[in-house]
């Protein structure tokens, strides 16, 4: 099946049951997800706490990227903390947590644990 880019413009806002803001936002190739802190997507990572399954769903989503020709990216505050997309480049750390096609940043994420 060939590639089939998609232009996504969007701004959305979405609170969590304890009262918290993600917003989504996408211009063109790249869909922005910024959580308000790292703890936030903890009740989602719960529920992906199978390996085997974050996996098949992980790249299921990345196979779906790949052919739309779309990135998305995770940031708290300004800090891009993980992407997945077609040229998203898994590390050590990825591979060690089992998180399949998704760029982890590691010092992001960890200036991202300590701030208030």
């Amino acid at each position: 099946m060939d590639n089939a880019p998609l232009n996504v413009f969007a701004d959305l806002r979405v609170e969590t049951d304890i009262g918290r803001e993600i917003l989504v936002s996408a211009d063109a190739e790249v869909v922005t997800v910024t959580l308000p802190s790292l703890w936030v997507g903890r009740p989602m990572l719960q529920q992906l706490s199978n390996r085997q399954r974050r996996a098949e769903l992980l790249e299921h989503v990345h196979g779906g990227l790949k052919r739309a020709d779309l990135v998305i990216e995770f940031r708290i505050a300004h800090r891009v903390i993980a992407l997945i997309g077609p040229q998203s480049r898994p590390n050590l750390l990825t591979r060690l947590l089992g998180f399949g096609p998704i760029e982890l940043k590691i010092v992001p994420i960890l200036l991202s644990l300590f701030k208030r």
